[in-house]
């Protein structure tokens, strides 16, 4: 039996994707695809931060932004909100995302977008801007990077309960960052700095703002962004789990996002990427919230394309995930064949 990778270089042997797009455009059938993208590097054995969160390397990710411009049509927010409106959406339209807030959006994606004259959306977890933080999950990385290198082997927390983490399985990253994403009510910032004590890495807010002017985005530099013709939408003020929030923390994530993101940009903010990506469907509660702090739209890390004929719930659209095992014929098979890559089911 075929593997996927296998499969993927079969289609594209016999130009079955291309086959597909083509077929799709002329016979009019509106399938909306997201891609979703968070930083674009090329981390070595001494990066310190955390690789996964790197989707391609510029190589990669200009041979993926060449299949779209070839076979696709890169699309805008306000076109997106259009087709879902009932007006005319281009052939095998295509919405190119990229969540958090790197630096690299600007400094390696920019260039290659604006080379391929596409249009890209940015979603910005603005309080890392605004206050100079490094991501809680890139925080992780650099502590348990940090303790492995002093030789540490395991690590005792007691906080938001006693637990033990083997620091030498590869898993350790993930099983951090799990408690962030699954307890309710954590604070965010209280566990990062229990979990450095518990480790005995050195942590202040000057070492933090350091690695944070490295990795991030300023002001300026999303200005930057939004300037050369990008959508600059949320993705939430903490990048908290929005279930994992009390209403009224909800209630000033979701607001203070926004109200950052127009102020300083002076453009309206319609859109959110929900952080960490989990679908609010079943959740009622969760998109009242998101109406009354006037988001339009929002997305899911739930992979699978949007059929428009299907119906398109607003706030539970669908994108497809990237990463450096994925060459451009990977993301070509994506867009024209989803189901040989990723399923809704396989949401996080």
């Amino acid at each position: 039996m075929l593997g996927r990778a296998s499969l993927t270089r079969w289609l594209a042997r016999v130009h079955a994707p291309e086959l597909v797009l083509r077929a799709r455009a002329a016979a009019g059938v509106p399938v909306i695809s997201v891609l979703t993208y968070h930083h674009v590097a090329e981390p070595g054995p001494d990066y310190g931060f955390d690789p996964d969160v790197a989707d391609a390397t510029p190589a990669q990710f200009e041979a993926q932004m060449q299949v779209v411009a070839r076979h696709c049509t890169a699309i805008s927010i306000d076109t997106l909100l259009g087709g879902l409106a009932g007006q005319p959406l281009p052939p095998n339209p295509v919405l190119i995302t990229f969540d958090d807030g790197y630096r690299s959006n600007l400094e390696v994606a920019l260039p290659i977008l604006r080379r391929l004259r596409l249009p890209a959306t940015f979603f910005i977890a603005t309080r890392f801007l605004d206050e100079r933080r490094l991501y809680w999950w890139e925080a992780i990385a650099q502590l348990v990077d940090r303790a492995r290198r002093a030789g540490t082997t395991r690590v005792a927390l007691t906080y938001p309960t006693a637990r033990e983490v083997d620091l030498t399985a590869a898993a350790a990253r993930g099983q951090l960052a799990r408690v962030v994403k699954d307890t309710p009510g954590l604070d965010v910032d209280h566990f990062v700095t229990e979990l450095a004590r518990a480790m005995g890495v050195p942590w202040d807010r000057a070492l933090e703002r350091t690695l944070a002017d490295e990795l991030i985005m300023t002001w300026d530099e999303v200005r930057a962004l939004a300037d050369a013709g990008m959508d600059i939408e949320s993705h939430g003020h903490s990048h908290r789990v929005l279930d994992t929030m009390s209403a009224d923390e909800l209630h000033l994530d979701l607001g203070r996002s926004r109200q950052l993101l127009t102020s300083q940009l002076g453009r309206p903010v319609r859109a959110i990427a929900y952080p960490v990506g989990r679908s609010i469907v079943g959740r009622p509660a969760l998109r009242d919230a998101l109406r009354a702090a006037g988001y339009l739209i929002g997305f899911t890390n739930a992979s699978g394309v949007n059929p428009v004929w299907r119906g398109i719930d607003p706030f539970d659209v669908a994108r497809l995930a990237t990463d450096r095992s994925m060459q451009a014929e990977t993301i070509l098979a994506q867009l024209a064949l989803p189901p040989l890559a990723y399923t809704r089911s396989t949401a996080r």
